[in-house]
């Protein structure tokens, strides 16, 4: 039995949010006591070892969080527990090697165990990008593609690229695959970390606390990188702070209740083009040239072909995109890309040549406006996404509702319109009374939410009844829908007063 919940409610029977509080509060705690051990004649050694701890007591919270998923959708987050557990073999291994053989060796057993937790975290990412999208998404994977390509030419040009040339006799063959394998694998993980931030679905907190832990792993993998090149790395530094918060982070992630959901298909593809998304398309095509200047201001020409590669690739990239920005604007005067519906002129133009007929005709034309209410309070509440989600499955139960001789479109953020030719006035209100009155029984499912109200308010308007155009009609059923909605809203109302159902 399923229990009603109003817009805003919360299930009650979902775990809490307290075990993913707890743990990241005292991982911050704890990462300020990892910092504190020096004064307390605790460094070196001392540092690891508790460094040690803070890693398996993540591994634990990400094997607990998995528990909490159904067992077919556990893999992404059995991958992530995998991957963190060969983190903290390494770690183990690292601190073996320091504290008690005193060895310094590079390559040495712990490298094997990090760089074992690539291939599994690049491997929980693909998994949940491919549940996550609701289909073939292009336009996503080319702003992904953008972002990681500009990137991807910084890290190897300050990273890969002099690791990979740097080869003077000092350091085994070994030893410069080994670290020249970090980056590589950083490079993996940071695009398709990429491809999940910009793709579709929840933005829930488990999801917010998985990037930054990503972020702060990449970060601490930079920083550790540039640190070693120059020799200035020093256990207990930054790159050890990112490291445990990435750890943290990724333990919360694991914790949250929003866990449950983070694979959750998405109803929606996101907005197809963002003022933020196309800033960000902008500077990553602007890195190649900024990096180009750089190097020439410091008389460093090593990597510019490969720069200038990026360069074109990028370029290559984006006129692609926007070719295909172009195309979705022509296909959105057309159709609707969230809903499928018909545009607002597309159906303005059907309600023309629909009353023009009927005239001529001397049949009748139905028309309705349709508004969801309290729409802002459902984004609110559920964000955009849940917004999305409502108009996408309103939009197909008008469909159902409206039958294959409506023209149905919308018309506003969150107005949809219908033309019914050779409806009568008692054949119009009959099906606009039986529109609101399924949409208030039959419950929406916003994300993990189930069980979800939702209203609509409803204005008719009928030809020869209500008017001789269709400006009149547009004009009759939009005071009627002011009406309704005047009237306390979830109603129908012509111009004649309010509607029910018989």
């Amino acid at each position: 039995m399923h229990s009603t919940y109003p817009v805003g409610s919360f299930n009650r029977s979902a775990p809490s949010a307290s075990a993913a509080v707890w743990f990241g509060a005292l991982g911050f705690l704890a990462i300020v006591g990892f910092l504190l051990l020096p004064y307390a004649g605790l460094g070196g050694d001392g540092q690891n070892f508790y460094y040690t701890g803070i890693s398996a007591a993540t591994t634990w919270a990400v094997v607990a969080g998995a528990q909490r998923v159904r067992r077919p959708r556990r893999l992404p987050w059995l991958l992530l527990a995998a991957g963190q557990f060969f983190y903290t073999l390494g770690d183990v291994a690292y601190w073996v090697s320091h504290a008690i053989y005193d060895s310094d060796a590079f390559p040495a057993p712990a490298d094997l165990f990090y760089l074992l937790q690539y291939p599994l975290v690049g491997a929980a990412l693909v998994l949940l990008v491919r549940r996550r999208t609701p289909s073939w998404d292009t336009a996503t994977l080319l702003d992904a593609a953008i972002l990681a390509l500009g990137l991807g030419m910084l890290w190897w040009v300050y990273l890969i690229g002099p690791l990979a040339t740097d080869v003077d006799g000092s350091e085994s063959l070994a030893g410069t695959l080994v670290s020249i394998a970090y980056p590589v694998m950083d490079l993996i993980v940071l695009a398709t970390a990429i491809r999940l931030a910009v793709g579709a679905g929840s933005r829930s907190t488990a999801f917010r606390l998985l990037m930054a832990s990503l972020l702060a792993m990449l970060a601490a993998d930079m920083l550790y990188g540039l640190q070693t090149a120059n020799d200035t790395y020093r256990d207990g530094g930054l790159p050890d702070v990112l490291w445990l918060c990435e750890y943290v982070l990724l333990g919360a992630a694991a914790l949250h209740p929003s866990m449950r959901t983070l694979d959750q298909r998405a109803k929606v593809a996101l907005p197809n083009v963002t003022a933020g998304r196309v800033l960000l398309l902008s500077l990553a095509a602007l890195l190649p040239l900024v990096v180009l200047y750089a190097r020439y201001v410091s008389e460093q020409h090593a990597g510019a072909p490969i720069v200038l590669l990026c360069g074109i690739s990028l370029f290559a990239l984006v006129i692609t995109r926007m070719w295909m920005v172009l195309g979705i604007q022509q296909r959105l005067a057309i159709v609707d890309d969230l809903t499928g519906l018909k545009a607002r002129g597309v159906l303005l133009s059907h309600l023309d040549l629909e009353v023009e007929r009927g005239r001529q005709q001397r049949h009748n034309v139905g028309f309705i406006l349709l508004d969801v209410d309290q729409f802002k309070l459902i984004e609110q509440i559920h964000g955009q996404p849940g917004g999305h989600e409502v108009l996408v499955d309103l939009a197909h139960r008008l469909v159902r509702l409206c039958g294959s001789a409506a023209v149905l479109g919308r018309v506003g953020d969150n107005m949809f319109a219908a033309v019914l030719p050779g409806y009568g006035s008692d054949h119009l209100m009959h099906a606009a009374a039986r529109v609101r009155e399924v949409v208030e029984t039959e419950k929406f499912s916003i994300g993990d939410q189930e069980d979800v109200r939702v209203t609509v308010s409803i204005g008719v308007a009928g030809l020869h009844d209500d008017g001789t155009s269709s400006t009149e009609l547009f004009e009759h059923a939009e005071l009627a829908l002011r009406r309704a909605k005047s009237a306390g809203r979830n109603r129908v109302y012509s111009a004649a007063g309010p509607v029910e159902l018989r």
